[in-house]
């Protein structure tokens, strides 16, 4: 009868084994350093600087608010920005959602017909390079006061990157792939949902998080000009009152929206496209 032996494991593997645990802890330690503990830190001291640049130089509050009296004007008129939020937030989802749609569609038509695209692309451009702001006060004459102001300004600051992002995924399929699947007898939808769409996605995850965070800036600069809603016209109102705590609330609070806007299309970018090499 064969005896079954068991070899421990000699004191060089041990060791061994017990170092790797060790670097795995450390790269562990080290991620949430860099990932989260890092730039909390560094916030936390760029507030603590404020604080005591505001104090130190004694400067008026009009002129510069300390984070405390931004933080306590944000509590005590909590209910008012949330409302103001609220109106900015429709205004952005509202145009966003139409500038994505129309900007994939011209995108696609444009990137698919070299006819489109000579007659379309060059408006297009020269009507993103016309400054947006210049243009507002023509929207308030054309469109009127309101919400739909914010929305049409939400569409016009997040058309251009998603329509660009978009032709340039689609153009970007490998011409060799492209040759393959013709031999291959695969007609223009099939080349376009197995090819195309596939290589264009990045592309256009790109130009969506862009757009992203312009759609706020939009909706904003839509509330400065024709709203009586939205923090925009809380920006505008509390400037023009020399109320600067308020004013620095309004625009965190932007901030805010505009980096969580960001993050959710990250997270639909990596739950999308979670093959790609930029999610690895």
């Amino acid at each position: 009868m064969t005896e079954l032996r068991i070899d421990n494991p000699s004191a060089a593997e041990t060791e061994d084994l017990a170092e790797h645990q060790r670097m795995v802890r450390r790269a562990k330690w080290l991620k949430i350093y860099h990932g989260s503990l890092l730039p909390l830190l560094s916030g936390i001291a760029g507030l603590l600087l404020w604080e005591l640049a505001v104090w130190g130089f004694a400067l008026p509050q009009y002129l510069l608010p300390a984070p405390m009296q931004v933080f306590e004007t944000m509590i005590d008129r909590w209910p008012v920005l949330m409302s103001h939020l609220w109106y900015t937030v429709v205004a952005s989802s509202v145009g966003f959602v139409i500038a994505l749609v129309l900007g994939i569609v011209v995108g696609a038509a444009i990137a698919t017909s070299r006819s489109i695209d000579r007659v379309l692309y060059p408006w297009l451009v020269i009507a993103h390079a016309i400054p947006k702001v210049v243009v507002a006060p023509l929207l308030l004459v054309w469109i009127g006061f309101g919400l739909k102001s914010g929305i049409i300004f939400v569409v016009v600051f997040t058309f251009f990157p998603i329509v660009v992002s978009t032709v340039t995924g689609l153009k970007s399929a490998e011409p060799d792939l492209l040759q393959l699947v013709k031999s291959m007898r695969a007609n223009r939808w099939q080349t376009m949902w197995k090819i195309r769409i596939p290589t264009a996605l990045p592309h256009v995850f790109s130009g969506i998080k862009i757009a992203a965070t312009g759609a706020p800036v939009g909706a904003v600069i839509g509330e400065f000009v024709a709203s009586n809603r939205g923090l925009g016209y809380a920006l505008i109102q509390a400037v023009g009152s020399l109320d600067t705590p308020y004013a620095f609330a309004s625009v965190i609070i932007i901030s805010v929206f505009g980096v969580t806007i960001w993050y959710l299309a990250e997270l639909v970018e990596k739950l999308s496209i979670p093959w790609h090499a930029s999610q690895r």
